[in-house]
């Protein structure tokens, strides 16, 4: 079977023949199989049968890459965005979103019929949408949604989103879930097909396109297979006495008894030049921008590239500095000259659309990167190099899981271009043991099982309330893959009693414990644990006013309906009134403050207006009061809130440029995308503020106005 001229993958054929037979499916194989294939051929056979479909990932920067993709192949008419902080063509046949967007659409329903939001409309002269203005699509013309990344479910902090859009969303609509491959994907299939009451195909690929070959590399021995390697290092341990490392970082190559570490450096010069374009993995920004900035001055970097990339590139950075003038410094525009580049969360929005397009143009040679950029976005290299095998997770160095490492190494190798992809983890001999085992376990078969992290918000809990009576939540409940992980483990746990029981009255003293043990395990993977879990959250609203003792919703409760982030907090500021006398510029910025933090080493200057050291003395009465003290223990999450950041929200609001703003932080790294990212997210809540003022006039139409205020320059990039 030939599409979009290239030869489909047996399982590529598999999952479009169930497609086409109108089943949901789960797709799972390796990073770079070609899985979005499926999803486009979806897309086409519902637009070409008069439907609608939508997109949901994780990632803005991978909605912002299909939203790209689909508008160059479908169209722009027919393909809308909607992000956390962006709405473009909502109405249109092919909508891409975040997927916090369509759970919330699906668990707040329609707040305005046609009639009424068009009236809304016209009252207040609205030309434009927040995603907060949205209402849920029209279920009859939605066919299907895919779920890119629906692994994503285990994930602790935002995984709950993804159980719950898979509960409310209708049986009737097809899904198409993109996965890695899970050792536990066949419980994940069962599950999906319970809930959705009918069958949820799978379609497993174990094999890439393009084969990984792993090689080590460090000075003593060049850059060898893992076999040679392993060789090698034992006649390095024979010669040494056999005497291994103590203490220091794991695998951080530290400075060698007659000798000096293996560096970045190294491993390039190491390196053919076939082997190039390549991506070098480091879990720091402060070091991507290092090494990047060190390559560019050393001979090595100096020979990366041709005179005609050069010229290319230049071309290039033309054009970007006439659209984005003061933007690219100098010594950025020499990295960017030499092929070399780097990326990572915190970069300037521009510049990260930049490096990007100069990648997918093949004219980079090597970008340094955090382990952001291999999430979703479809950017293959020939080479894929590792730093360390090991991460620094704010606390302390920890291993990266098997999912981690192959969501990393499989950009390697470029599907009909490259014969085999290469992977290369930096590894000096000294270090070696502490990561042994790891390398083993990085290279099986199986990543790490899917496991439910499922933990309702206060929002969803007064939404679920609203909505509906306690024996449909306490089904919905019942539905999440947490409450089947219980049911199936509580199974094998009554299979392993029964066994021991069976054994008759030979009953040793670690028997005697080992049946303890189980019936313990039994009794609480029982319980009703997510309904009492529910419940203690229901219990703390109703103590603090929220809810009556009928459940009804009380006036703060109906605005934490509009409230999704920091949603305690906010709707505190909200309840006491200590919003009503800020003006709109101000609550923007009181806002940029609960939506992004700082990396701990980054100063900010004091704000020059005095107000501010009143505003913050309310705020943290409120951000340590007990009710958002009490919420963040029952969440299990801890409150953001960054007061240094406000005054530079109000300014943005005020209109001074991102360039001036940044001139008040200092920091080791680039801090524009943060701080950008902090000003798209405050519009968000902004507009769910907005929401709660629906029935005030005058306050929908400030917040309207500052909404618009600070939608301009960098806000406005498409990154």
């Amino acid at each position: 079977m030939v599409y979009r001229g290239l030869t489909l993958d047996p399982f590529q054929r598999k999952a479009i023949e169930y497609i086409e037979d109108g089943r949901s499916v789960l797709v799972a194989a390796p990073t770079g199989t070609g899985k979005t294939l499926i999803a486009d051929y979806l897309i086409e056979e519902v637009i070409e049968d008069g439907g609608e479909v939508i997109y949901t990932a994780p990632v803005k920067a991978l909605s912002n890459q299909k939203y790209r993709e689909y508008c160059a192949y479908f169209g722009s008419e027919k393909v809308g965005l909607i992000t956390g902080d962006l709405v473009i063509n909502r109405d249109a046949p092919i909508r891409i979103m975040t997927t916090e967007i369509l759970r919330n659409m699906l668990l707040e329903g329609h707040r305005l019929d046609d009639e009424d939001e068009s009236q809304v409309i016209e009252a207040l002269h609205i030309d434009e949408f927040s995603p907060s203005d949205m209402i849920v699509p029209r279920l009859e013309n939605l066919r299907a949604v895919i779920i890119d990344e629906i692994h994503f479910l285990d994930d602790e902090d935002r995984g709950t989103v993804w159980e719950e859009l898979l509960i409310y969303l209708p049986s009737t609509i097809r899904i198409l879930g993109l996965s890695a491959t899970l050792s536990n994907l066949e419980e994940f299939a069962d599950w999906l097909t319970q809930i959705r009451d009918a069958r949820v195909e799978v379609v497993v690929e174990t094999e890439r396109t393009v084969p990984l070959e792993l090689k080590l590399a460090n000075l003593e021995v060049g850059l060898v297979d893992r076999g040679k390697y392993e060789k090698e290092y034992r006649r390095w341990r024979k010669e040494k006495g056999g005497k291994k490392s103590r203490g220091g970082r794991r695998g951080d190559g530290r400075k060698k008894k007659g000798g000096r570490p293996t560096n970045h450096i190294d491993i390039l010069k190491m390196l053919p030049n076939s082997e190039f374009p390549a991506l070098y993995f480091i879990y720091s920004r402060k070091m991507v921008e290092i090494l990047a900035t060190k390559l560019a001055r050393h001979h090595v970097g100096k020979q990366l590239n041709q005179q005609d990339e050069r010229h290319q590139i230049k071309n290039r950075l033309a054009l970007f500095e006439e659209r984005f003038p003061g933007v690219l410094t100098p010594k950025l525009r020499g990295i960017y000259e030499k092929g070399i580049a780097f990326h990572h969360a915190g970069i300037h929005v521009a510049l990260k659309a930049l490096v990007e397009e100069l990648y997918e143009a093949r004219l980079l040679r090597i970008l340094y990167c955090t382990s952001t950029f291999a999430l979703g976005i479809n950017m293959p290299a020939r080479t894929v190099i590792f730093d360390s095998l090991t991460k620094f997770n704010g606390a302390d160095f920890v291993s990266l899981t098997i999912r981690e490492f192959m969501q990393m190494a499989g950009r390697a190798g470029r599907r009909g271009i490259d014969p085999v992809g290469t992977v290369v983890i930096r590894q000096d001999f000294k270090y070696f043991e502490e990561v042994r085992g790891l390398l083993k376990r990085l290279l099986t078969d199986e990543s790490e099982p899917v496991e439910s992290s499922f933990n309702l918000t206060f929002h969803s809990v007064v939404n679920l309330v609203d909505r509906f009576d306690e024996k449909s939540i306490r089904y919905m409940l019942g539905q999440s893959f947490k409450a089947y992980q219980d049911r199936q483990l509580a199974e094998v746990v009554r299979g392993r009693i029964e066994k021991l029981e069976a054994g008759g009255g030979d009953k040793s003293q670690k028997r005697r414990k080992e049946m303890a043990a189980l019936k313990r395990e039994l009794t609480l993977l029982e319980r009703p644990q997510l309904w009492e879990n529910f419940s203690r959250k229901v219990a703390f609203l109703k103590s603090h006013g929220y809810l009556a003792g009928d459940n009804s919703l009380n006036a703060p409760a109906k605005i934490l309906r509009h409230i999704k982030i920091e949603e305690l907090l906010v709707c505190e500021l909200l309840v006491q009134g200590v919003l009503e006398e800020r003006t709109p510029e101000e609550i923007f910025g009181i806002m940029v403050g609960l939506v992004q933090n700082l990396p701990r080493q980054a100063k900010v200057m004091l704000p020059e207006d005095e107000k501010w050291f009143g505003i913050f003395d309310e705020l943290t009465a409120i951000y340590e009061s007990h009710i958002v003290v009490g919420g963040e223990e029952l969440m299990d999450h801890e409150t953001n809130f960054t007061p240094e950041l406000m005054p530079l929200g109000e300014r943005w609001a005020n209109g001074e440029s991102l360039a001036r703003l940044l001139e008040d932080i200092r920091n080791p790294t680039d801090l524009a995308g943060d701080l950008v990212g902090g000003f798209r997210r405050a519009k968000d809540l902004v507009s769910q503020i907005r929401q709660v003022h629906r029935e005030d006039k005058q306050r929908w139409t400030e917040l309207t106005a500052v909404l618009r205020k600070v939608t301009r320059d960098e806000v406005e990039v498409l990154d």
